[in-house]
């Protein structure tokens, strides 16, 4: 059975090195908490900021709230709901980008 798994780029002020993240369907909170499933050493990033999700085959992001928003390619995505994530998407969490590098099947 094969999966659909989002690929990420995680570029952190908090790291000189950028990280590829590959996650399989389910639920994800971005956040500085350590408890949160994608950790962010950054200090514009909410405890909880957003999570990224999979349901009905697509993947999406949504704001949880947080002080500094969400941006997915410059637009402030606070209180829009779910927003369906697409190859080459720019996500910015306070001063970290997240691209979204592509869809992999496993």
């Amino acid at each position: 059975m094969s999966e659909n798994i989002l690929v990420l780029e995680i570029r952190s002020i908090s790291t000189p090195l950028q990280h590829i993240a590959r996650l399989k369907p389910g639920t994800y909170i971005i956040g500085r908490d350590p408890s949160c499933d994608i950790v962010i050493s950054d200090p514009y990033v909410s405890r909880r900021h957003a999570k990224i999700f999979y349901r009905d085959n697509r993947w999406y992001i949504e704001d949880l709230g947080s002080k500094n928003g969400t941006y997915v390619n410059s637009e402030d995505i606070r209180d829009k709901g779910a927003v369906e994530l697409e190859m080459g998407m720019s996500i910015v969490v306070g001063l970290t980008t997240i691209i979204v590098k592509g869809f992999e099947q496993s």
